[in-house]
């Protein structure tokens, strides 16, 4: 769905548009949000995280070394430092979204797991999958609400060509226990409609995480990035991968803060631009 210049500058979506992107997030299990950031904005971030990923990769031994533990022939995931510019707050709380998480999962929900998948030239087909698992399991023989959220900001247009994500909208409403069953998966999605996420840059992707999908194989000449943000409710806790910088804590505005409630703050190091929070933790660099 189209945001307008005026719902951006207001940071709000009006309420006939609310309501489409709540119906929208419910009945198919996500919704686009277009034109949220502008070309050049999204430039900016694409550069800093390109440099960000070189040294990922280079401390993981390459892209072979990372081929030889991943989800996917070439599909790099990496945990984000909550600097800048990814700490900015129009990416980690951007008023429409938490407008519209707030009707989703309830005013008090939380993130704890900043993420992000890159797509190299020559990747694979990654197999069907969700990723979270009905609440309940079958104990309940229909859908519960919206548990988990995740948040996709691709950095770069997606089309069929570089390995947009295939989805199967309405699957997270499917109850049942085929979850953990890669190829009874692959073998119902067959007889299901899926899409394919072709949106341009500047777009974010708002899904539930049940839903069914699958990274696609990248044809083109470079690599296709997105950022992945989950944001769960108030009431369901988990493991936090998250350490948030006191600069960085500190420069959020409260409404960002009590999203990210749940991650620890760690003491400021110089070289946090070059490497994840993780890599300095496990090198002895942060202390709480």
């Amino acid at each position: 769905m189209h945001v307008t210049p005026a719902e951006l500058q207001a940071g709000r979506l009006t309420g006939a548009n609310l309501r489409l992107a709540v119906r929208s997030l419910r009945d198919s299990g996500l919704v686009v949000l277009d034109d949220v950031y502008t070309a050049g904005w999204i430039a900016e971030l694409r550069a800093a995280y390109d440099e960000q990923l070189d040294r990922h990769i280079a401390a993981k031994g390459g892209v072979d070394g990372i081929n030889r533990r991943s989800f996917g022939h070439s599909h790099i995931g990496m945990f984000l430092p909550m600097v800048a510019p990814f700490s900015d707050p129009q990416v980690v709380a951007h008023p429409i979204v938490v407008q519209l998480l707030e009707q989703v999962l309830g005013a008090d929900f939380r993130c704890s797991f900043y993420h992000s998948n890159t797509s190299y030239p020559g990747s694979g087909v990654q197999p069907i999958h969700r990723d979270s698992q009905p609440l309940f399991g079958l104990e309940h023989g229909v859908a519960h609400p919206a548990v988990t959220i995740v948040l996709n900001i691709p950095l770069c247009d997606f089309t069929e060509q570089n390995g947009s994500t295939e989805v199967w909208p309405g699957t997270h409403l499917i109850v049942d226990a085929a979850a953990e069953d890669t190829k009874a998966l692959e073998d119902r999605a067959t007889g299901l409609a899926s899409i394919r996420t072709n949106v341009p840059a500047g777009s974010i992707v708002v899904r539930d995480m049940r839903v069914w999908h699958r990274g696609m194989p990248n044809n083109a000449s470079y690599a296709r990035t997105m950022l992945a943000i989950v944001y769960r409710r108030g009431w369901f806790l988990g493991a936090t991968t998250t350490d948030i910088p006191r600069t960085t804590w500190e420069a959020l505005p409260e409404r960002a803060r009590h999203i990210f409630r749940d991650n620890p703050i760690v003491e400021d190091a110089p070289d946090l631009a070059g490497v994840t929070i993780g890599d300095l933790r496990e090198q002895g660099k942060l202390r709480l």
